[in-house]
């Protein structure tokens, strides 16, 4: 592994461990973290790969990134999810390029799956959230009304999902990188 990719891993997981515990604290992934990791990781990689095509230098940082984001652009859109996730995500997928970002997609997804499973077993809500999801579709089809209660909304930090499952992925790439 070249020095310039230990380089852009030590920057995400330093970004990751800072976005998990703002996370889980304060419910929020700051702009602090986002926006430099996002910026240098295209930096370096223009600076030290030029121009690129898909699977180096910057065109792979920006379309990573961008495609990555993109995943959880519908949910930040509803209210379902911050946009400091998707802002992490842009950030996960510039400094990890293609085709690693594959790889960060899908085990981020799978993570993520198994915290909300793991989250509302531990809270006792996994009947109140099959109720509510229920209710929302009924009131989709027109069978209830638009003011029929819905439960509590559960705050489940997100940031924890991308910082495991880009480890995981880092950890599964390794060796095709540098």
């Amino acid at each position: 592994m070249s020095p310039f990719h230990i380089a852009l891993w030590t920057l995400l997981g330093v970004a990751l461990v800072i976005s998990v515990a703002t996370d889980v604290v304060r419910r929020q992934i700051p702009d602090v973290v986002t926006y430099p990791l996002l910026g240098v990781g295209l930096g370096a990689r223009l600076w030290a790969e030029g121009v690129g095509d898909l699977e180096s230098g910057l065109v792979s940082g920006v379309v990573s990134g961008v495609g990555l984001a993109l995943l959880l652009v519908p949910a930040a859109v509803r209210g379902r999810m911050g946009w400091g996730d998707v802002k992490l995500m842009a950030g996960v997928g510039a400094v990890l390029g293609f085709p690693a970002v594959m790889a960060a997609a899908a085990f981020i997804s799978l993570v993520g799956a198994l915290q909300a499973v793991v989250t509302l077993l531990w809270q006792g809500a996994v009947w109140e959230t099959l109720a509510d999801l229920v209710r929302r579709w009924a009131v989709r089809a027109r069978l209830m009304n638009e003011g029929a209660a819905s439960g509590p909304r559960r705050h489940i930090p997100y940031g924890v999902a991308i910082a495991l499952g880009t480890f995981w992925a880092m950890w599964w790439q390794h060796d095709r990188l540098g």
